[in-house]
């Protein structure tokens, strides 16, 4: 059985470039972005950036968590969330219609594999 590795375009670091103590690859771990709250509509939101149009619970937007290594920041040295790398964001544009935009290091599989699941935890919450 073959095997591939996906590599950003430039071949430079990658978010999965990061090696631990004994050189081996650490996994991504990915997180839910944190939305922020909007003083004018008294709600969170979180920034689509005009690519998901309808309120929903299964709209998600996923980032690489920070994995501490050394020289990292500390918490209180923390990227603002604003800066945040989206890998994954989801969302519903219509009845019955939602996007799916992702970028490396996650296949298409992958990202669709994630939405998927978003759809079998929040049947009941809409």
């Amino acid at each position: 059985m073959e095997s591939s590795q996906f590599s950003d375009i430039n071949g430079g670091a990658s978010l999965m470039a990061d090696k631990d103590e004994e050189g081996k690859e650490r996994p991504l771990i990915l997180r839910n972005k944190a939305p922020r709250w909007h003083e004018q509509l008294q709600c969170w939101c979180l920034n689509f950036r005009g690519r998901v149009t309808v309120d929903s619970v299964k709209n998600f937007q996923l980032i690489a968590a920070s994995q501490p290594a050394a020289g990292a920041p500390t918490p209180s040295q923390q990227v603002p969330p604003e800066h945040d790398k989206i890998i994954l964001q989801f969302g519903k544009v219509a009845k019955d219609m939602f996007t799916m935009d992702y970028r490396y290091p996650l296949s298409a599989f992958q990202a669709f594999a994630i939405c998927l699941s978003s759809f079998d935890t929040k049947l009941a919450c809409q």
